[in-house]
């Protein structure tokens, strides 16, 4: 038994400490949690198995992130996780789309918006024209972003309806996020599934669907006082109005999830109140 337990815990190290600057990159103010972290070019999260879903994830974006290739042949596959075989399968979404009540997509936490541009510097990007195909000139360093930003382990069941798809209040926040990097250049975020006491709607293989969800943006324009929008939204197919009537501190995201956001930074109440302005 001692010899499992430190081989988990040897495996968390070496994932966490496989690539620092990473987490430096997209995790803003130091890592909520750290119980099971996997980091990916372009995102971190940390997972929790018994749900089969992230904990949270986290992502850096800016410009050059957002050349992305056209969302066609190969990458707009789901893929399985490499580095794990306790995350959702194809097999576990089978007919839930088409069901008229549950209707439940899977739904990106680190977008697929944030799975572009030349992110070693060597110049190269993969062709935004082109469907799916590696080409001469490509890079396939930038492709193995894009297949890791659709593995499982980023998904998580999500009514499409009023929510995931066009329109909904998940899509529209994430339009949000779109706007504050254009607007600032660059962003961060936290997204994840909120899990409470009692008991969930599963899919699949013991696949838990969550009943509220919640993101976190963060921009700076003072290096000492950063700007943030922190959302929280229940998990229903029902009309969910405004984003702005989802906007709450980030004090009352940590007490629904039991995370504990930019632990590095000294920033009060105050700090970790939202800002926004309809423009």
């Amino acid at each position: 038994m001692k010899t499992t337990v430190a081989f988990l815990a040897l495996t968390l190290l070496i994932r966490a400490s496989a690539s620092p600057e990473l987490i430096e990159e997209h995790v803003f103010g130091g890592l909520p949690s750290e119980d099971d972290l996997m980091v990916r070019t372009a995102y971190v999260l940390d997972y929790d198995a018994d749900r089969k879903a992230p904990r949270w994830v986290a992502y850096h974006l800016n410009a050059n992130y957002r050349q992305t290739p056209k969302r066609t042949g190969k990458w707009s596959s789901y893929r399985n996780d490499p580095d794990r075989t306790d995350e959702p399968r194809e097999a576990d979404y089978r007919g839930v789309f088409q069901d008229e009540i549950r209707n439940y997509a899977r739904g990106h936490l680190a977008p697929f918006m944030i799975s572009g541009g030349d992110r070693d510097g060597d110049g190269k990007i993969l062709d935004a024209d082109k469907d799916g195909i590696v080409e001469a000139g490509d890079d396939p360093d930038e492709a193995d972003t894009v297949k890791q930003v659709n593995f499982h382990s980023n998904l998580t069941p999500q009514h499409h309806h009023a929510f995931n798809g066009s329109g909904g209040v998940w899509f529209e926040i994430e339009e949000r996020v779109r706007e504050l990097q254009e607007e600032h250049g660059e962003v961060w975020v936290f997204a994840g599934p909120v899990f409470g006491p009692g008991n969930y709607d599963i899919i699949g293989n013991d696949v838990h669907v969550a009943p509220m969800f919640f993101q976190i943006i963060i921009w700076e324009t003072n290096a000492n006082e950063p700007d943030m929008e922190a959302y929280l939204m229940p998990h229903h197919q029902r009309d969910h109005g405004s984003i702005a009537e989802h906007l709450v501190s980030v004090r009352h995201i940590e007490a629904m999830t039991g995370l504990n956001f930019f632990p590095d930074l000294a920033l009060g109440d105050a700090e970790r109140m939202s800002t926004y302005s309809e423009n």
